[in-house]
């Protein structure tokens, strides 16, 4: 019987693979329309897949505020996720991340963060698991 660990060492080992066939038919100059090679691209696609690895997840800085005595806030853009916060007590301290909603996003662009926003997005969430 196979351990967990090793069926994701052959995922891997079979999307390295993958991926140095597409790197390879690429240097052969093998055009990205032959059916050989979307073929190939579609077995790479399904492995990425099984991996759980869809797609890159991206995120933008929008906004980077500084100077709140002496905290920071920071807005980001995640791609599929929407707008996230990351504040700071001060420099150096443990983020605190915060997902936000739209209206509290535009605030944050405008710079009209009221002394209850700040304390909001920098104090921690109570931790509920079990």
């Amino acid at each position: 019987m196979s351990e967990p660990k090793d069926h994701l060492a052959f995922q891997y080992a079979e999307l390295h693979k993958l991926d140095d066939q597409l790197r390879m038919m690429r240097g052969w100059g093998v055009s990205f329309a032959d059916p050989g090679y979307q073929a190939l691209g579609k077995a790479y696609a399904q492995s990425l897949y099984k991996l759980g690895l869809l797609q890159p997840r991206t995120s933008a800085l929008v906004q980077d505020l500084s100077g709140f005595s002496p905290g920071i806030i920071r807005l980001f853009n995640v791609s599929e996720l929407g707008w996230m916060v990351e504040a700071r007590t001060k420099p150096g301290a443990t983020p605190v991340y915060k997902y936000v909603s739209n209206e509290v996003a535009e605030k944050i662009v405008k710079k009209q963060i009221t002394p209850e926003l700040e304390k909001f997005l920098m104090t921690p969430d109570d931790y509920i698991g079990e």
